[in-house]
């Protein structure tokens, strides 16, 4: 068991980290509607982008949702102009989901958050303390695979 000040410690982070990604989304996509997407949106839309053009099945699978969960999703991202449904062209019962602009720039908007908030953790640490962080963070990510 680790001592509470450790288990403190680590929380005030998550929510340091959390915080300050936040903002930094705010920052970044304030033009793009970003931040006012659900973490269940970006999901969805980093999952079709990560997929290329899939269907709804794929996305469930991906996220390990129901399929009807992800169609209601999907109808929603639509509503918003993030993302369209086409008609695929293997099986006509079938339909693609792919990104709109808007879908392909809320993902660079992320993205670029994502690499600014690296580069400021970066900033932060001493060479060696920048080798240890990606060796615990390393054994963290395979730990919650």
């Amino acid at each position: 068991m680790r001592p509470a000040v450790q288990q403190q410690l680590l929380i005030e982070f998550i929510a340091t980290l959390e915080s300050t990604l936040k903002t930094l989304q705010e920052q970044v996509g304030s033009r793009s509607g970003f931040a006012r997407l659900t973490i269940a949106q970006l999901q969805y839309i980093d999952a079709i982008h990560q997929l290329g053009e899939p269907t709804i099945t794929e996305i469930a699978a991906r996220l390990n949702i129901t399929k009807a969960s992800v169609t209601a999703g999907v109808n929603k991202l639509v509503s918003l102009g993030y993302a369209v449904k086409t008609p695929s062209s293997v099986d006509r019962r079938a339909v693609q989901i792919s990104l709109t602009a808007a879908g392909r720039q809320m993902v660079a908007a992320r993205d670029q958050a994502l690499t600014e908030y690296g580069a400021f953790i970066d900033a932060a640490l001493s060479d060696e303390e920048a080798v240890q962080l990606e060796a615990i963070l390393g054994k963290l990510v395979q730990r919650f695979k």
